[in-house]
């Protein structure tokens, strides 16, 4: 139980923090003076990923460690 809480702890703050970056991408393009008909989410551009890849790891981390637990036990 405690595993797959881990694991859908983990998604729902990878998904949240996804989220939150796509909407700073979109916001960003709607602030651009000269107009913009669209946006894309660039993984090379460090200036706004920086501050989300934290919470992007932990939200790996967070289902990496449940799915450890979830292989890693013992079956009675």
């Amino acid at each position: 139980m405690k595993a797959t809480l881990l694991i859908v702890a983990g998604l729902l703050h990878f998904g949240a923090t996804f989220a939150a970056w796509y909407w700073l991408n979109a916001f960003a393009c709607g602030m651009n003076t000269t107009g913009c008909n669209g946006f894309s989410l660039n993984w090379g551009d460090w200036e706004a990923l920086q501050f989300f890849m934290p919470t992007f790891l932990l939200g790996i981390g967070l289902v990496l460690a449940g799915a450890w637990r979830l292989l890693t036990r013992s079956r009675p």
